[in-house]
């Protein structure tokens, strides 16, 4: 299969997990003129690639997530990783304990307030996301390969825009 650029498709291995949505005998109605659900669409190309770039590591675009904002913020408490990702606290626990028993992340005690703990990577934590970033980043190239540079920093420009 070839882009519109005329090279091979990246995400050829991907599209099965979304709908024809022309050429199709299926009318989806009003529904390929919505943002959300071309969104959707492109969220389900996503978590294909990654999900390819992952292989059966047990690595989710989530867990992904959760190391990579440990990994910029050391310290975050379980309650603000999940805020900042809107995650529920039962799926960031869940999350920082498989980073946990890989030994990529650790838990200390916050000083002054034994109650609480702060999330920290380890070494290894830094180098598995260090590794995790290029895979990601190749998805990310995957997902965005029919659109220039700068149509690709415009669609991020206006989806931030809905979403800030």
């Amino acid at each position: 299969m070839r882009s519109a650029a005329g090279t091979a498709d990246p995400l050829a291995d991907v599209r099965y997990r979304t709908p024809p949505l022309e050429g199709h005998e299926i009318d989806h109605g009003i529904l390929t003129d919505l943002t959300g659900f071309s969104v959707k669409l492109v969220w389900i190309l996503g978590h294909g690639l990654l999900a390819r770039e992952f292989g059966d590591s047990g690595i989710t675009p989530h867990r992904y997530s959760i190391l990579e904002v440990i990994g910029r913020n050391p310290g975050l408490q379980q309650t603000q990783l999940a805020t900042a990702l809107a995650l529920t606290r039962p799926a960031t626990t869940l999350a920082v304990d498989f980073w946990e028993e890989r030994g990529c992340v650790e838990r200390r005690k916050i000083r002054g307030d034994r109650r609480y703990s702060g999330v920290y990577p380890t070494q290894h934590g830094e180098e598995e996301l260090h590794r995790l970033r290029a895979l990601v980043r190749q998805a990310d190239a995957a997902l965005t390969s029919d659109l220039t540079d700068a149509e690709a920093k415009e669609l991020r420009r206006l989806l931030k825009k809905i979403h800030r």
